[in-house]
């Protein structure tokens, strides 16, 4: 049953991510077959550096393996560090928002004049209280939080340290998954010449601090399938939602992990053994929301202003539910004319069900293929939006900058290996609807599942997925290895 179960789903995926491609290349705003046929090409590089290539190093013995492996590895966190340090930019927007407002954190350990925007902006509190505390110890040292080169050097150190941590877990998990040392160098140099990550690299927001937690999750679920004592098993469920929850309270995107963990605990294991999986990482999970909401209540924030203020998370749904379902003046303007958060919520929920009602059966396919073709068709992830403020100019501008002689050879570059993924990831789930083994890979699936549907009723940005690149990465690699070397 759990084995038909997963060919189901991974047929269904395939249906799925197969018209997301499609559509990714026909509705980007330069030549998509072209960058397509060059996807294409890298994809066949790749599988070759898989077949004939990277297999000698598992020849080597394990402690030559582990010399060399971290040999590349500190060379790579190296260059990646000084890349982040050339692309220092002005933070902008939020992000510009929330480092102000650390002053006013550090001040006292809660929010006093900032308390209006967390209010309206509530989403943003988790990202503030992880870099409130980073910046705590960068003070120590004389780091001041502001938008100068020295005060945002913390918070790019931070940023740096959160990327790297999620292509060492690409690595582990690759280990874990597929036992050799080639497939470690293969997630290694998936991850190593994804260029969104040296882009996003001195962008310290919630798309990037919150990508380690999904990917430790995917780790903690591995090892709960693994153990065999029932109490240990718990722990492990207990932490994949400690996991996900510190990942949701920094990018709210990150709790479609916990309903993918809940399916898979039922899809890997038997019912009573599911149940009791289930019932330990939501409860973790349920006690550290219930937690951080009373916290929030009854320190952080002065919810005096909150009826005046606050913004309920139908705006969100509101703004993704017309047009191409970016952000929406009418909107927000609509939902600032009753008085309370209650009147607001029953407003935009009547608009959300006016949108929808609008749409014929033919047109509301279209609107939710142009918001998936805008949210997974980005081979920059809206990186350009934070890079177009730099500190100080230097050679890195020429690429990333717009109208600059090499920014439309990277934006080529990205969007070809952004298809070479997104044809991997296709690859991989054909060959996992051929050959169903609930597991690891199931779980990423899954959880990347989640993430379309929620993305396809939410505000639509590309960076929203972005914090899940390293899932489709994961996928990528499984489809070019060996079903041998497949062991969950």
């Amino acid at each position: 049953m759990q084995k038909t179960l997963d060919r189901l789903f991974w047929a269904g995926f395939c249906l799925v991510w197969g018209w997301i491609v499609l559509n990714s290349v026909l509705r980007w705003q330069h030549n998509g077959p072209a960058a397509l046929a060059v996807g294409a090409v890298l994809a066949a590089g790749v599988w070759a550096l898989s077949k004939w290539v990277l297999p000698r190093l598992n020849g080597l013995s394990p402690k030559r393996w582990r010399i060399l492996f971290f040999t590349v590895f500190a060379l790579y966190a190296a260059a990646f560090s000084v890349m982040a340090w050339l692309m220092a930019e002005v933070p902008i927007m939020d992000q510009e928002v929330v480092l102000r407002s650390l002053t006013d954190l550090l001040d006292d350990g809660r929010f006093g004049v900032w308390s209006g925007y967390y209010i309206i902006c509530n989403n943003n509190l988790g990202l503030a209280l992880v870099l409130g505390g980073w910046y705590w110890l960068a003070g120590l040292f004389g780091f001041v939080p502001d938008s100068s080169l020295m005060g945002v050097a913390p918070g790019i150190a931070l940023n740096v340290l959160a990327l790297l941590a999620s292509v060492a877990l690409c690595c582990l998990l690759a280990r874990r998954v597929f036992k050799t040392n080639a497939a470690v160098a293969l997630v290694f140099l998936l991850c190593a010449a994804f260029a969104p990550f040296w882009l996003y690299s001195p962008c310290f927001y919630s798309d990037t601090l919150s990508m380690p937690f999904g990917l430790l999750a995917l780790l903690v679920f591995d090892a709960w399938r693994r153990e065999t004592r029932p109490r240990r098993r718990l722990l492990f469920a207990a932490g994949a939602g400690a996991a996900a929850f510190v990942g949701y309270a920094v990018k709210g995107s990150v709790a479609v992990m916990a309903v993918a963990l809940a399916i898979q605990f039922f899809l890997q294991a038997k019912p009573r053994r599911a149940l009791a999986a289930c019932g330990a990482m939501l409860a973790v999970f349920g006690l550290l929301a219930g937690g951080y909401r009373l916290w929030q209540r009854a320190w952080l924030i002065d919810w005096a202003e909150e009826d005046a203020l606050a913004l309920p998370i139908q705006l969100w749904f509101c703004y993704g539910s017309h047009d191409d379902g970016n952000y929406s003046q009418a909107d927000y303007e609509a939902a600032m004319t009753v008085d309370t958060v209650a009147e607001r919520k029953e407003l935009l929920n009547a608009r959300i069900a006016a949108n929808y009602a609008s749409y014929t059966l033919p047109e509301l396919a279209e609107f939710v293929t142009r918001k998936a073709a805008i949210t997974w068709g980005d081979g920059l992830y809206n990186a350009e939006e934070f890079l177009a403020t730099p500190q100080r100019a230097n050679w890195t501008h020429k690429f990333i900058l717009e109208g600059q002689p090499g920014y439309m050879p990277m934006v080529y570059y990205c969007q070809a290996y952004l298809y070479m993924v997104q044809l991997l990831v296709l690859v991989c789930a054909v060959r996992r609807a051929r050959r169903p083994a609930p597991g690891l890979l199931t779980l990423t699936g899954v959880s990347v599942t989640g993430l379309i549907l929620f993305l396809s009723l939410w505000e639509t940005k590309a960076r929203y997925a972005f914090n899940f690149t390293p899932f489709l990465l994961l996928m990528a690699a499984a489809a070019l290895l060996g079903p041998e070397e497949e062991t969950n």
